[in-house]
């Protein structure tokens, strides 16, 4: 699965808003064809699973402030009390591409156009801190979709939305000055349900954070907006069907220390700076120059062909959301720095290049990754269960047909590093030795050339 945000034409109807959503996420790197979800809806929905846990706050209750958070922020006024048992505050439509309806004591969202999104403000609300409080419920529909709430909606161009779909995904997005940003993205099989949740999203200071049924799923830090109204949103991706009830939505002021609650990343001017003349050894290099040379894994196939050319190791990719990896099959190592030459031989930009690292088998390994697009990612799969450690777009440009790319992975430290600029850092100790590798992937767009030159690995003395 690929969610990838444009924004496109917005459409003014009845105070609903809607525009093009394609999808975001680049998900679940393996050598073979990444999973989708299924084509066709359910004609039945599955019964829910979910039990509210006994500290989530219900139907109009004062919302609990998690222990996380108890000694920062406190409920303040009370903004919003909507049970959707009148008519007031919501826009109605009956469009047939989108639209809303009060029925049932429930404001029921629909979209019957894939990759769009639809949101409705209340039109009521201008504050800078909430806590919002907010019950869902997909009717119909895939559950490959998004739905949630917006804070700080200034106009169609100037909000965030803290939202879940039903098959786990939690995102917060952002769209500012008319631009959609995915600013948290990722699965959370733990805490959602398949058909109904309880969310509550703080937006404080500079913190947008999300809780889905009493559990922490997302949290992120944006100062670009601070201030505006609040409201409801749902999104379709590749299925073009998506049908959501809302009820109980609350809303309330803050009260509290605002200050920012983590470090931030590294800075994205850091260089590199590993001594590898010194308390490094060259430990193998390949210039590709002589064919055949060395054990790597090759592809010879429909959707993935390996080949030397040119004084390259080259990856023609021609099939949709594939990611390849091939290894050197001659090392295992604990820390290396690894660094590669790489080219893109095409004009599609949405594609994936990068490094492996501590490579078991094709069920456990570290990747590091970008694409020309300035999406970034670090995955790990752990006996078979993929995670992402970070994907998002970053703000600095790697469209550039040629790029210098060098990871590290040190300890339970792992470095992304292009043109010897850091990227992005994470942690995680779950695998601790291994081969290295090379990595191209697609996405939506095919085919793609991807070229490696000068690989080379450094160990520690």
């Amino acid at each position: 699965m690929n969610r990838k945000i444009f924004l496109m034409g917005i459409v003014m109807m009845l105070g609903l808003s809607a525009c093009s959503l394609p999808r975001l996420v680049k998900v679940d790197p393996t050598a073979t064809p990444k999973p989708s979800q299924p084509t066709t809806a359910p004609t039945i929905q599955p019964e829910s699973t979910f039990t509210v846990p006994t500290d989530t706050p219900q139907s109009g209750g004062l919302p609990i402030i998690p222990a996380e958070l108890a000694g920062d922020v406190r409920v303040g006024q009370n903004l919003i009390s909507e049970t959707f048992d009148e008519e007031g505050l919501w826009s109605i439509s009956d469009d047939p591409e989108f639209g809303a309806e009060l029925r049932d004591g429930v404001y029921r969202m629909v979209l019957n156009t894939a990759n769009w999104m639809l949101w409705s403000e209340t039109k009521q609300v201008m504050t800078e801190n909430v806590i919002m409080d907010l019950d869902v419920k997909l009717v119909s529909g895939s559950e490959e979709n998004n739905q949630g709430m917006l804070c700080r909606y200034v106009d169609d161009e100037n909000f965030y939305m803290l939202t879940v779909g039903n098959d786990a995904w939690v995102e917060i997005l952002k769209v500012y000055q008319g631009e959609l940003t995915s600013l948290f993205g990722e699965f959370l099989d733990s805490a959602i349900d398949p058909v109904e949740n309880h969310l509550q999203g703080f937006c404080i200071g500079d913190r947008l954070i999300l809780y889905v049924n009493g559990e922490l799923a997302a949290e992120v830090q944006d100062s670009d907006l601070k201030i505006g109204d609040v409201g409801l949103t749902i999104g379709t991706y590749d299925e073009p069907q998506v049908t959501v009830d809302f009820d109980n939505f609350f809303v309330y002021e803050v009260e509290g220390d605002f200050s920012p609650s983590y470090t931030p990343g590294p800075a994205l001017s850091e260089t590199f700076s590993l001594d590898l003349d010194g308390e490094w050894t060259l430990s193998y290099s390949d210039d590709f120059n002589t064919p055949d040379q060395g054990n790597w894994t090759e592809f010879d196939g429909e959707d993935v062909l390996t080949q030397w050319q040119d004084g390259r190791f080259v990856f023609d990719v021609y099939a949709e959301g594939i990611t390849a990896i091939s290894t050197t099959n001659e090392l295992s190592l604990n820390d290396v720095v690894v660094q590669a030459e790489v080219f893109r031989a095409d004009d599609i930009l949405a594609n994936d290049m990068g490094l492996v690292c501590r490579y078991q088998d094709p069920d456990n390994y570290y990747s590091l990754s970008f694409g020309n697009d300035d999406y970034v990612a670090i995955y790990k799969t752990v006996d078979g269960d993929w995670e992402s450690l970070f994907n998002e777009f970053v703000d600095i440009d790697l469209s550039a047909d040629f790029h210098m790319l060098t990871i590290s992975c040190i300890g339970t430290e792992l470095s992304l590093y292009v043109d010897d600029q850091l990227i992005i850092s994470v942690d995680d100790g779950d695998l601790s030795t291994g081969d290295v590798g090379l990595l191209a992937g697609t996405y939506g767009d095919v085919p793609i050339r991807i070229e490696f030159d000068n690989f080379v690995v450094y160990r520690l003395k």
